[in-house]
């Protein structure tokens, strides 16, 4: 199984002197964030490893939800057999983690030397080969969404002037100060015509790196864009080269993300701190406007008898509350400029009650998320006449919240596992189960009050449908609202996750990824019972997939859950256990957020792993590393390489090379192109060069990496035409009869010669490589 999924190299004519063909380096390639394989120890050229056991396999019918096997998981094969895991490679797993964890991190921007310029490093090439060329999308903002009730902040005159001067400026901040609305406004401003403002979205990678690759196609003349960086960071020369491009189209360009996410910017005058409004100005603007339309379409007068509903009425109401001092104080209790504008919803909804009622409704407001979780899941005064929503929407509901962000697709197809699951502790019937299941209306199943806006949902930037949440927080308010109120449940509530981790087909990555994140949070809840019923078992498991889970339910559980302490001690049991699938999972758990609590600790414990024989058939030690390295422990990861690739062991070199492949298909960021973050170390540090040079003699000379490692060289050489790359040509060229010695002299001449200048006829690098080798 090849660690670069999709790839098909073409096999070298056997009258040249080239190696065996390349056999998999390992027959579980799966990296910290997904599963490329079951994870099975096989013997090094064993590229068909055995599939994985049935999901939810060796328990008990009787948890497995009543009368659902876990042959009748989604996707599950119509003989009920179970398929092998499919192979997904280091970049698709890490990038499918970093777009659906529930962990808001950032990754860390690294320096390449003692004097190098902080660079993110950022994968370039799709499965194929060739670099992403995922489209950037501008989705238009609806005229006046947000500016018609705007409340300035602190340095908002500043802030749009340096807007107008330098056409690109940085807002960064905490979430929920408003950033996104204080950016709208900006652009609203500059922008010609006047709500020519959009936001940018790329679907499947960095949007700021697309628009430094499509800027032209992009940006048009006199528009505004908004860029949210989200966990990417954007360097001091990135934002010069945004710059440099929205000059050329004469647009505007508003960057935001967390301060976190703009390294080497301080005191350049295009970054701003931004500050959230005043709460209670925020509160007056938006109560003004619901209380309008309210007016509008109430019809209290008319049905009652009462009091009518007039601009007097209004008026006095808005009076009664922006005046009421507990009301003020409560406004400085929101986290964000959501909750203060939460608070406006809930006191319009209130605006006839009674006088001596306005505490009661503040109370609620303090405590609305869970009060709305109880309300959707019917454990409280109910919604209708019954009081209680029928058990299918109670698990459709369930499940939209759980799947938050999601496809809608994904939520249909486990909403309807759990009702299968769910319904019969219910006692209802399989021809009921049959036909509820049936109705799939989405309106209908999720109220409009657990849903986002119509504005929300159509600002989400999709090509599918989703699910989206009136608030991010009701995904655990619901988490928790459904593990306390139905005990009896929790274990088949388990099952089905179990079930949905071993799903196959598309999607399976993303889904398996919330999953083990759910599973972590409920750690939370009670550590020990889901330790033992679900997390345990993945780590012991024969499938990587679900090893793969329990790592990344761990580390929910550390990061989320308050059980850092316990989470380390377990993953230290699993590293010392003498259980091979303990060990790997220990391996994966060592490439997530766990392992950068103490890095050289981690490193050294990779590194015992990395020694034991049994641990040779897996890649996770590669890819753990490679991820430490991703998230910018540059130079403990290359020390550590180093000690790998020279250590006087059979398998500690073997996984160095793993980690040089890894880390091969990586680049040094939006505005850096083309330019492998490894060979960016070469040049900055001679030390990271003869490391180079040692792992790529090792894996081009290998019958187990030698076809990846020539790939890696035809993608490398080519991209180091041009006089922007010049330094890298050169090194290449110097590092070319270092590297190619002895019987790889031959191989190299053929590549160079017969395969790479033939479809590279222009290419000045190669043939200074040739002339060099």
């Amino acid at each position: 199984m090849n660690d670069q999924a999709g790839e098909e190299p073409a096999p070298e004519p056997s009258e040249t002197p080239t190696p065996a063909p390349e056999v998999p380096d390992a027959p579980d390639a799966a990296g910290p964030a997904g599963a490329s394989g079951n994870g099975e120890r096989a013997p090094d050229g064993d590229a068909s490893p055995p599939a994985d056991p049935a999901a939810g396999a060796g328990r008990p019918q009787a948890e497995q939800g009543g009368k659902r096997s876990a042959a009748d998981g989604p996707q599950a094969p119509a003989d009920g057999k179970p398929a092998p895991e499919q192979p997904v490679s280091f970049e698709e797993s890490s990038a499918v983690r970093e777009r659906h964890s529930l962990i808001k991190s950032n990754r860390s921007p690294v320096s390449l030397g003692p004097n190098g310029n902080a660079v993110y490093i950022e994968s370039m090439y799709g499965a194929e080969g060739g670099p992403h060329r995922t489209k950037v999308q501008a989705v238009p903002f609806p005229e006046d969404v947000v500016t018609a009730i705007y409340v300035p902040v602190p340095g908002q005159d500043e802030l749009e002037s340096s807007l107008e001067q330098h056409h690109v400026i940085v807002l960064y901040g905490e979430e929920g100060t408003g950033r996104r609305a204080t950016a709208t406004a900006a652009l609203t401003r500059c922008s010609r015509p006047r709500y020519a403002v959009s936001t940018l979205h790329r679907e499947d990678a960095d949007v700021v790196q697309g628009v430094c690759e499509q800027a032209a196609d992009v940006l048009e003349k006199g528009h505004g864009y908004l860029v949210e960086a989200g966990a990417r960071p954007v360097t001091k020369q990135t934002l010069d080269r945004l710059a440099q491009l929205a000059v050329q189209a004469d647009a505007y360009l508003v960057v935001t993300g967390p301060q976190s996410g703009f390294p080497g910017t301080a005191g350049d005058a295009r970054v701003f701190e931004h500050h959230g409004p005043d709460a209670l100005r925020v509160l007056e603007a938006h109560l003004t406007a619901l209380v309008t339309r309210h007016r509008l379409r109430c019809r209290r007068d008319e049905e009652d008898g009462g009091p009518r509903c007039d601009t007097g009425s209004v008026a006095r109401f808005l009076d009664r509350v922006t005046g009421d001092e507990q009301l003020k104080s409560t406004v400085g209790l929101a986290r964000s400029v959501t909750g203060v504008v939460q608070l406006a919803r809930v006191l319009t909804e209130n605006i006839h009650a009674p006088d001596e009622d306005l505490g009661d409704v503040i109370g609620r407001w303090r405590d609305w998320l869970r009060l709305l979780a109880r309300e959707m899941l019917g454990l409280d005064a109910g919604r209708d006449d019954t009081g209680m929503p029928a058990p299918h929407h109670q698990a459709f509901r369930i499940t939209y919240a759980f799947f938050n962000g999601h496809p809608l697709s994904d939520v249909v197809e486990a909403g309807d596992l759990l009702s299968r699951i769910m319904l019969p502790h219910f006692g209802v019937a399989d021809e009921d189960l049959v036909r509820d299941m049936a109705e799939q209306n989405i309106n209908r199943l999720v109220p409009q009050e657990m849903r986002a806006s119509e504005v929300a949902a159509a600002d989400a930037r999709s090509t599918f449908r989703q699910a989206l949440l009136v608030h991010d927080q009701l995904l655990h308010a619901m988490l928790e609202s459904t593990w306390d109120a139905y005990s009896r449940l929790r274990m088949p509530l388990l099952d089905w996750l179990d079930l949905l981790v071993g799903g196959r087909g598309p999607g399976r990555e993303r889904v398996r990824v919330r999953v083990a994140q759910l599973v972590g949070l409920l750690m939370g809840n009670d550590f020990d019972f889901v330790y033992q019923r679900c997390v345990g078992p993945w780590a012991r498991s024969d499938s990587g997939v679900r090893r793969v889970c329990a790592a990344l339910a761990l580390e929910m559980a550390a990061a989320e859950g308050g059980a850092a302490d316990r989470v380390a001690s377990r993953v230290q049991d699993w590293a010392r256990s003498p259980g091979m699938a303990l060990q790997d999972s220990a391996a994966k758990a060592y490439g997530t957020s766990i392992g950068l609590r103490d890095v050289p600790a981690t490193l050294a414990e990779l590194g015992r792993l990395g020694r034991k024989p049994e641990q040779a058939g897996f890649s996770s030690i590669a890819f753990s590393t490679a991820w430490l390295f991703l998230a910018g422990r540059v130079d403990e990861v290359m020390a550590e390489l180093d000690g790998w690739a020279t250590a006087r062991d059979e398998y500690l070199p073997r996984h160095a090379v793993r980690t040089m492949l890894a880390l091969g298909r990586y680049t040094v960021g939006a505005d850096r192109t083309g330019r492998p973050a490894l060979a960016e170390l070469a040049l900055a540090d001679d030390r990271h060069a003869e490391l180079l040079v040692t792992l790529l003699k090792r894996a081009l000379i290998s019958r187990e990496t030698s076809t990846r490692a020539w790939n890696l060289l035809a993608r490398w050489l080519p991209d180091a035409d041009g006089t922007d790359n010049e330094d890298l040509a050169t090194l290449y060229e110097s590092l070319a009869p270092r590297i190619f010695t002895g019987p790889l002299t031959g191989r190299a001449r053929f590549h160079l010669q017969l395969v790479w200048l033939p479809r590279h006829k222009n290419s000045t690098t190669l043939r200074r490589v040739l002339a060099a080798v």
